[in-house]
């Protein structure tokens, strides 16, 4: 009873201050991004110490920052280069570590600056400009739109918890998340896809039916298979939860796991649009 009352209490401050940050955007919404993607990465950080491999957290807490900062003020940086230089430092960097493997060190590094840091970015580039895809779409819809992909993940969510527990039967990928069933993802894919239509429908957003179909799909596919990949780093961590920071709801990771999907999804089809 005391877990339920502590989860309800975080939700009840939590999701309003959300929304609030969602539309107001500009420095705000950058500061969450933020704020999400150092957590997220000493999350990630945290999972790969269970396996013994040491990134080189200090690199990836000041790339993932900066690659926010160009990402969402238009620093416009050459990219290719810009890797370039990151590898080459990395690869330096861990000679000198003589910590454990260097192989597995810089992959770890690798990866916990693309996940979350890199899909991130891209949800930080889609507050700011996904508005344009939009039929006469405003700034404002910028905001709009990423609320109706918050509300989506939320319905998908729902949906699959509901629908498994009552109705499924038939394991989705046992070896990566045991509870989780076909007919919980069914369900969860039409709880997404309901989201946006109903926006389309109650002129919440410019929508054409075809986006409403994509970004219900993006959302109803990609964001369950977010879900099992964080699963699946868990399970070979042999950890429950990515931590503690949210009580009663687990850690960063668990709460936008499928968003770090999703963002990279949701931008391919702005690239393809544009």
């Amino acid at each position: 009873m005391k877990e339920l009352f502590i989860r309800v209490a975080v939700a009840v401050v939590g999701i309003p201050l959300l929304v609030l940050v969602i539309l107001k955007g500009s420095w705000w919404f950058f500061a969450f991004i933020a704020l999400v993607t150092l957590l997220g990465q000493w999350e990630m950080g945290q999972l790969l110490k269970a396996k013994s491999i040491q990134a080189q957290m200090w690199a990836v807490y000041v790339l993932g920052l900066g690659m926010l900062y160009a990402t969402g003020f238009g620093l416009h940086l050459h990219m290719k280069l810009f890797w370039l230089a990151v590898f080459i430092i990395l690869f330096t960097a861990e000679m000198f570590r003589n910590k454990g493997s260097a192989l597995l060190n810089t992959a770890g590094t690798l990866l916990v600056l693309v996940y979350p840091a890199v899909f991130l970015a891209a949800l930080l580039y889609l507050r700011f400009h996904i508005h344009e895809i939009l039929p006469q779409g405003r700034s404002e819809d910028g905001g709009i739109y990423i609320l109706l992909i918050f509300i989506a993940v939320w319905a998908c969510d729902t949906f699959a918890y509901f629908f498994g527990v009552s109705f499924g039967k038939h394991r989705l990928f046992e070896r990566v998340s045991p509870k989780k069933s076909i007919e919980g993802a069914a369900a969860g894919l039409g709880g997404a896809l309901l989201v946006f239509f109903a926006a389309r429908w109650l002129n919440a957003l410019p929508l054409p039916a075809w986006q409403a179909l994509a970004g219900g799909l993006i959302v109803g596919i990609g964001g369950q298979l977010g879900d099992l990949v964080e699963s699946w780093f868990k399970r070979d961590a042999g950890i429950k939860d990515s931590s503690k920071i949210l009580p009663g709801h687990g850690g960063i990771l668990d709460r936008f796991d499928s968003l770090l999907f999703i963002a990279p999804l949701f931008l391919l089809l702005y690239l393809i649009i544009k």
